[in-house]
């Protein structure tokens, strides 16, 4: 997919894309899914609504390491990548064609 997106952009095209990443360190991975359970509760999301989320995610969306997300866009064919956003377990890239 991320291919097709750098296929489809014109010469010093940008792509920003926002993905769920994973820690180094399994600790933070756990600690990081608790922060983010916490924030869904005081933004009103029930158990119910987090549990049916999680679910519906489980082996399907598979989050990659933040170097191996730069690594991916680097391979497509991205000249430049940057992280401009990190939050928890979700990072945000900007890749120049």
């Amino acid at each position: 997919m991320i291919r097709s997106l750098f296929e489809g952009l014109r010469p010093d095209g940008i792509l920003i894309i926002i993905e769920k990443i994973l820690a180094k360190d399994s600790a933070f991975n756990r600690d990081f899914i608790k922060y983010y359970y916490d924030y869904k509760r005081r933004n009103q999301f029930s158990e119910m609504e987090i549990t049916q989320k999680r679910e519906a995610l489980e082996n399907v969306l598979i989050p990659y390491l933040l170097s191996e997300n730069i690594i991916l866009l680097k391979k497509c064919g991205f000249k430049q990548t940057e992280l401009f956003f990190k939050w928890y377990n979700f990072a945000g890239f900007i890749a120049k064609k």
